[in-house]
C-alpha cells in the first residue's frame, strides 16, 4: 500500500501519516469519514452513499483497539511473509 521502490504504484507515506493523525485525534470520526469519502468512492459526483456500509465500517472500526489500529496503519508490509506461504 505504501509507495516503495518495490511498490512504485503505492500511496505516499504522508497519506498514511495523515491517517494516523486522524485516528489519534478522533478515531470515531475517522471511521465515518474514510468510508463516506474515498474508500468506497462515495465522494464521486453522482455516487450514492450507503449509510449501512458507512455505519458497518464505523462499527467494525470501533470494535478494535486504537493502539492496534494506529500501529497497523502503514505498518510493515506483509509481502515478505506472504511469499513464504
Amino acid at each position: 500500500m505504501v509507495k516503495t521502490p518495490g511498490n512504485p504504484g503505492g500511496l505516499p507515506k504522508e497519506v498514511f501519516d495523515g491517517f494516523q493523525i486522524q485516528v489519534a485525534a478522533n478515531r470515531a470520526q475517522f471511521y465515518v469519514d474514510l468510508p463516506t469519502g474515498p474508500f468506497y468512492g462515495f465522494n464521486r459526483t453522482g455516487a450514492k452513499a450507503s449509510q449501512g456500509i458507512i455505519q458497518n465500517w464505523w462499527r467494525q472500526g470501533m470494535m478494535g483497539g486504537i493502539k492496534a489500529h494506529y500501529d497497523g496503519i502503514a505498518g510493515p508490509s506483509l509481502r515478505p511473509t506472504l511469499s513464504r506461504i
